[in-house]
């Protein structure tokens, strides 16, 4: 009875944690520019990749324990696959489990945060060609608001669309930024337990320059797309 009530809880956890967040950012794929939604990036600290990712883990965590394995290795080992987007405590608990040794774990944490900022630069390279053809949309917007020329109907699907653009991408950026402090979380915690995090947090450094790079673009365009006005 007590491994049927662990198997329950481990798997509403892990699909509850997959799911935190999804009511908030929400933004329609209607009106987003198909750069953005259909390239090999648009998986990338996506809400659905990782609820997907969370569920895989629970059911993978559950079938472990039925085949009878330990519960505290079910836990760790289901978390792996997701990432640090499982979330710090999560992941902190699957990497220890993997690696006692301290090197070899910081290791593993460099590698993974590595490729976390791989990602980031592959979103930030899209949204930027994207993003560079809005700010040339704003500005023959502009010069037509100027000139009286603009033709209201195509301003109002064009300004749709790069609404639409901010809004997909800053909720990307929302989630770049959460997995950029579920790092500061874990290298805290691994430093309080005597590991030495010099180079773990180089690392987070270069993830938080380049995440800051996408959020320079976006605020750009929503500085251009705030003074365009269409009545």
């Amino acid at each position: 009875m007590n491994k049927i009530i662990v198997i329950l809880t481990l798997c509403v956890s892990l699909i509850l944690a997959g799911c935190q967040g999804a009511g908030a950012g929400r933004t329609s794929s209607r009106n987003v520019d198909p750069a953005l939604t259909k390239s090999n990036t648009a998986k990338f600290f996506s809400k659905s990749a990782w609820q997907s990712c969370a569920v895989g883990a629970g059911l993978g965590g559950i079938g472990c324990m039925l085949a009878g394995g330990k519960t505290g290795v079910c836990l760790a080992s289901a978390a792996v696959g997701c990432g640090v987007l499982m979330g710090a405590n999560y992941y902190l608990d699957s990497k220890r489990a993997q690696y006692a040794d301290d090197q070899m774990r910081l290791d593993a944490y460099i590698q993974d945060i590595q490729q976390n900022t791989y990602e980031v630069q592959a979103v930030t390279q899209t949204a930027k060609a994207v993003l560079d053809k809005n700010l040339a949309t704003l500005n023959v917007l502009n010069n037509q608001i100027k000139n009286d020329t603009l033709n209201k109907k195509q301003a109002q699907t064009d300004l749709a669309q790069i609404d639409a653009n901010i809004a997909y991408l800053t909720d990307k950026l929302r989630r770049m930024k959460k997995v950029e402090n579920e790092w500061v979380s874990i290298s805290s915690q691994e430093q309080q337990s005597g590991m030495r995090v010099t180079k773990l947090d180089h690392q987070i450094s270069q993830l938080h320059k380049q995440i800051s790079v996408l959020e320079n673009q976006i605020n750009l365009v929503t500085k251009q797309r705030s003074a365009v006005k269409v009545s």
